[in-house]
Protein backbone atom coordinates (compact mmCIF):
# COMPACT_ATOMS: atom_id res chain seq x y z
CA UNK A 1 0.00 0.00 0.00
CA UNK A 2 1.32 3.04 -1.03
CA UNK A 3 0.53 6.34 1.37
CA UNK A 4 0.14 9.80 -0.09
CA UNK A 5 3.47 12.16 0.84
CA UNK A 6 1.18 14.26 2.96
CA UNK A 7 -0.42 11.90 4.75
CA UNK A 8 3.32 10.19 5.28
CA UNK A 9 4.87 13.11 6.68
CA UNK A 10 1.85 13.85 9.01
CA UNK A 11 2.16 10.15 10.41
CA UNK A 12 5.92 10.50 10.75
CA UNK A 13 5.58 13.73 13.14
CA UNK A 14 3.52 12.22 14.92
CA UNK A 15 5.20 9.12 15.52
CA UNK A 16 7.78 11.40 16.87
CA UNK A 17 5.91 14.10 18.68
CA UNK A 18 3.85 10.62 20.61
CA UNK A 19 5.51 7.80 20.26
CA UNK A 20 3.16 4.28 20.20
CA UNK A 21 3.03 2.60 23.24
CA UNK A 22 5.36 5.29 25.28
CA UNK A 23 2.54 6.86 28.22
CA UNK A 24 2.94 11.24 28.85
CA UNK A 25 4.52 12.37 32.04
CA UNK A 26 1.87 13.30 34.45
CA UNK A 27 3.39 16.75 33.98
CA UNK A 28 1.95 16.63 30.61
CA UNK A 29 -1.10 14.48 30.97
CA UNK A 30 -2.85 16.33 34.19
CA UNK A 31 -3.15 19.24 32.52
CA UNK A 32 -5.52 17.19 29.70
CA UNK A 33 -7.41 15.04 32.37
CA UNK A 34 -8.93 18.74 33.66
CA UNK A 35 -9.83 20.14 30.40
CA UNK A 36 -11.85 16.75 29.39
CA UNK A 37 -13.16 16.50 32.98
CA UNK A 38 -14.23 20.31 32.40
CA UNK A 39 -15.33 20.50 28.86
CA UNK A 40 -16.87 16.65 28.19
CA UNK A 41 -20.29 17.93 28.36
CA UNK A 42 -19.84 20.85 25.84
CA UNK A 43 -19.09 18.12 23.13
CA UNK A 44 -22.42 17.04 21.37
CA UNK A 45 -23.56 14.83 18.60
CA UNK A 46 -25.82 16.50 16.05
CA UNK A 47 -28.39 14.48 14.30
CA UNK A 48 -31.56 14.32 12.29
CA UNK A 49 -32.12 14.30 8.27
CA UNK A 50 -31.59 16.46 5.51
CA UNK A 51 -34.72 15.90 3.22
CA UNK A 52 -33.05 16.12 -0.74
CA UNK A 53 -35.73 16.94 -2.75
CA UNK A 54 -33.98 16.22 -6.50
CA UNK A 55 -35.02 16.54 -10.39
CA UNK A 56 -32.97 15.11 -13.40
CA UNK A 57 -33.95 16.98 -16.87
CA UNK A 58 -36.63 19.10 -14.97
CA UNK A 59 -38.33 15.69 -13.64
CA UNK A 60 -38.78 15.35 -10.11
CA UNK A 61 -36.86 12.18 -8.02
CA UNK A 62 -38.27 10.23 -5.21
CA UNK A 63 -36.86 12.47 -2.22
CA UNK A 64 -33.56 11.29 -0.78
CA UNK A 65 -32.75 11.61 2.67
CA UNK A 66 -29.69 11.75 4.23
CA UNK A 67 -28.41 11.52 8.03
CA UNK A 68 -26.60 13.93 10.20
CA UNK A 69 -24.71 12.47 12.72
CA UNK A 70 -21.94 15.23 13.29
CA UNK A 71 -20.32 16.52 16.21
CA UNK A 72 -20.42 19.99 17.61
CA UNK A 73 -19.56 22.22 20.29
CA UNK A 74 -21.50 24.41 22.54
CA UNK A 75 -20.29 27.83 23.27
CA UNK A 76 -22.64 29.56 25.39
CA UNK A 77 -24.93 28.40 28.42
CA UNK A 78 -28.12 29.02 26.00
CA UNK A 79 -26.74 26.69 23.35
CA UNK A 80 -25.68 28.07 20.88
CA UNK A 81 -23.56 25.14 18.84
CA UNK A 82 -20.82 25.57 16.36
CA UNK A 83 -20.13 22.60 13.73
CA UNK A 84 -19.37 21.77 10.36
CA UNK A 85 -20.93 23.37 7.24
CA UNK A 86 -19.92 20.82 4.67
CA UNK A 87 -21.00 18.07 6.60
CA UNK A 88 -24.97 19.62 7.50
CA UNK A 89 -25.80 21.98 4.35
CA UNK A 90 -28.16 20.83 1.87
CA UNK A 91 -26.51 22.06 -1.34
CA UNK A 92 -23.08 20.75 0.67
CA UNK A 93 -24.11 17.28 0.66
CA UNK A 94 -25.95 17.02 -2.47
CA UNK A 95 -22.97 18.30 -4.79
CA UNK A 96 -20.82 15.73 -2.73
CA UNK A 97 -23.16 13.34 -3.83
CA UNK A 98 -23.61 14.48 -7.31
CA UNK A 99 -20.37 14.48 -7.92
CA UNK A 100 -20.19 10.99 -7.18
CA UNK A 101 -22.89 10.20 -9.45
CA UNK A 102 -22.30 9.31 -13.48
CA UNK A 103 -23.64 12.13 -15.36
CA UNK A 104 -24.52 14.05 -12.27
CA UNK A 105 -24.22 17.17 -13.94
CA UNK A 106 -28.00 16.35 -15.00
CA UNK A 107 -28.98 16.20 -11.67
CA UNK A 108 -29.91 19.46 -9.36
CA UNK A 109 -31.28 20.15 -5.99
CA UNK A 110 -34.74 21.71 -5.63
CA UNK A 111 -36.25 22.43 -2.33
CA UNK A 112 -34.86 20.56 0.73
CA UNK A 113 -34.98 20.85 4.58
CA UNK A 114 -33.88 19.54 7.96
CA UNK A 115 -35.92 16.29 9.53
CA UNK A 116 -35.53 15.83 13.64
CA UNK A 117 -32.62 18.35 14.09
CA UNK A 118 -31.33 18.26 17.22
CA UNK A 119 -28.19 17.89 19.91
CA UNK A 120 -27.65 14.50 21.68
CA UNK A 121 -25.63 15.29 25.08
CA UNK A 122 -23.42 12.60 26.65
CA UNK A 123 -25.82 11.19 28.81
CA UNK A 124 -28.49 10.41 26.03
CA UNK A 125 -31.05 13.79 26.76
CA UNK A 126 -31.48 15.31 23.07
CA UNK A 127 -32.58 18.85 22.73
CA UNK A 128 -34.26 20.00 19.65
CA UNK A 129 -32.51 22.52 17.51
CA UNK A 130 -32.32 24.81 14.57
CA UNK A 131 -29.67 26.27 11.87
CA UNK A 132 -29.27 29.84 12.84
CA UNK A 133 -26.15 30.34 10.41
CA UNK A 134 -23.90 29.27 7.90
CA UNK A 135 -20.57 30.42 6.57
CA UNK A 136 -19.18 27.93 3.84
CA UNK A 137 -15.83 29.36 3.20
CA UNK A 138 -14.88 28.67 6.67
CA UNK A 139 -16.91 25.55 6.82
CA UNK A 140 -18.94 27.01 10.40
CA UNK A 141 -22.28 26.11 10.95
CA UNK A 142 -24.01 27.18 14.13
CA UNK A 143 -27.20 25.73 15.48
CA UNK A 144 -29.54 26.80 18.70
CA UNK A 145 -32.25 25.35 20.37
CA UNK A 146 -35.63 25.62 18.77
CA UNK A 147 -37.33 26.73 22.19
CA UNK A 148 -36.12 28.44 24.81
CA UNK A 149 -34.20 26.44 27.41
CA UNK A 150 -36.34 26.35 30.76
CA UNK A 151 -35.72 29.18 33.25
CA UNK A 152 -33.07 28.68 35.23
CA UNK A 153 -31.21 26.03 33.40
CA UNK A 154 -27.98 26.80 31.62
CA UNK A 155 -25.40 24.37 29.86
CA UNK A 156 -22.19 23.49 29.28
CA UNK A 157 -19.68 25.40 27.25
CA UNK A 158 -16.46 26.62 25.82
CA UNK A 159 -15.96 30.27 26.33
CA UNK A 160 -13.95 30.85 23.03
CA UNK A 161 -13.14 34.59 24.44
CA UNK A 162 -10.72 32.86 26.69
CA UNK A 163 -8.45 32.31 23.99
CA UNK A 164 -4.41 32.22 23.57
CA UNK A 165 -3.16 34.83 21.96
CA UNK A 166 -1.89 32.88 19.50
CA UNK A 167 -0.90 29.43 17.94
CA UNK A 168 2.72 28.30 18.82
CA UNK A 169 4.11 25.50 16.22
CA UNK A 170 4.56 22.58 17.68
CA UNK A 171 3.37 23.87 21.29
CA UNK A 172 1.22 21.11 23.19
CA UNK A 173 -2.23 21.36 22.97
CA UNK A 174 -5.34 18.80 23.99
CA UNK A 175 -8.57 17.75 21.12
CA UNK A 176 -11.36 16.69 22.96
CA UNK A 177 -13.97 14.84 21.89
CA UNK A 178 -16.79 11.90 21.69
CA UNK A 179 -16.31 8.13 20.63
CA UNK A 180 -19.57 6.78 18.30
CA UNK A 181 -22.57 5.45 19.06
CA UNK A 182 -21.43 2.07 19.23
CA UNK A 183 -18.36 3.33 21.77
CA UNK A 184 -21.24 5.16 23.91
CA UNK A 185 -20.07 8.26 22.81
CA UNK A 186 -17.29 7.85 25.65
CA UNK A 187 -15.43 11.20 25.47
CA UNK A 188 -11.99 11.23 24.78
CA UNK A 189 -8.85 13.34 25.10
CA UNK A 190 -5.69 13.86 22.91
CA UNK A 191 -2.94 15.35 22.41
CA UNK A 192 -2.09 17.11 19.43
CA UNK A 193 -0.18 20.11 18.00
CA UNK A 194 -0.06 22.64 15.60
CA UNK A 195 2.54 21.94 11.98
CA UNK A 196 1.69 25.28 10.25
CA UNK A 197 0.03 27.78 10.23
CA UNK A 198 -1.90 29.44 6.85
CA UNK A 199 -2.40 32.84 7.20
CA UNK A 200 -3.89 33.59 3.79
CA UNK A 201 -6.78 34.29 2.48
CA UNK A 202 -7.25 33.70 6.63
CA UNK A 203 -5.76 32.12 9.14
CA UNK A 204 -6.02 28.34 9.77
CA UNK A 205 -4.20 26.20 12.08
CA UNK A 206 -2.85 23.03 10.50
CA UNK A 207 -2.70 19.93 13.28
CA UNK A 208 -2.86 16.41 13.44
CA UNK A 209 -6.53 16.13 14.22
CA UNK A 210 -9.26 15.32 12.25
CA UNK A 211 -12.40 15.35 15.42
CA UNK A 212 -14.63 17.76 12.83
CA UNK A 213 -16.67 20.01 14.72
CA UNK A 214 -14.60 19.55 18.49
CA UNK A 215 -12.26 21.94 20.44
CA UNK A 216 -8.63 22.26 20.57
CA UNK A 217 -7.27 23.56 23.77
CA UNK A 218 -3.69 24.78 25.35
CA UNK A 219 -2.54 23.14 28.33
CA UNK A 220 -4.16 26.26 30.51
CA UNK A 221 -7.48 24.99 29.57
CA UNK A 222 -8.11 27.75 26.98
CA UNK A 223 -9.79 27.31 23.42
CA UNK A 224 -7.46 27.54 20.51
CA UNK A 225 -10.41 26.77 18.04
CA UNK A 226 -12.41 24.26 16.81
CA UNK A 227 -11.84 21.32 14.13
CA UNK A 228 -13.31 22.13 10.95
CA UNK A 229 -12.63 21.21 6.81
CA UNK A 230 -11.63 22.85 4.25
CA UNK A 231 -13.23 22.38 1.15
CA UNK A 232 -12.34 23.71 -2.13
CA UNK A 233 -14.62 23.26 -5.29
CA UNK A 234 -17.07 21.49 -3.64
CA UNK A 235 -14.14 19.13 -2.47
CA UNK A 236 -12.79 17.62 0.33
CA UNK A 237 -9.28 19.47 1.05
CA UNK A 238 -7.81 19.04 4.44
CA UNK A 239 -8.73 19.18 7.86
CA UNK A 240 -7.90 22.39 9.55
CA UNK A 241 -8.42 24.69 13.05
CA UNK A 242 -10.37 27.71 12.94
CA UNK A 243 -9.39 30.00 15.79
CA UNK A 244 -11.47 31.20 18.76
CA UNK A 245 -11.18 34.89 17.11
CA UNK A 246 -12.61 34.13 14.06
CA UNK A 247 -15.53 32.22 15.55
CA UNK A 248 -16.63 34.79 18.44
CA UNK A 249 -16.98 36.96 15.39
CA UNK A 250 -19.22 35.27 13.68
CA UNK A 251 -21.33 34.15 16.90
CA UNK A 252 -21.51 37.89 17.90
CA UNK A 253 -23.47 38.15 15.44
CA UNK A 254 -25.96 35.77 16.03
CA UNK A 255 -26.01 36.28 20.05
CA UNK A 256 -23.63 38.17 22.88
CA UNK A 257 -21.02 35.89 23.82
Amino acid sequence: MRIAPSLALLLALTAAIAPAGRAMPESEATPGRLILRRYADAIVTVRGSVVLNVAMDERSLPAQESKLDVSGTVITPTGLVVTSFSLTDPKAIFESMRAKLPGGQNFKLAQSSYKDLRIVFGDGTELPVQVVWRDADRDVAMLAPANPLPAGRTLTCVNLNEAPAGAVVLGAYFEISRAGEVLHRTPMVLPCTVFGIVERPRRMLLMNTEAVGCPIFDTQGRALGICLRLVVNNEFSSYVVVPSSDLVDIASQITQL
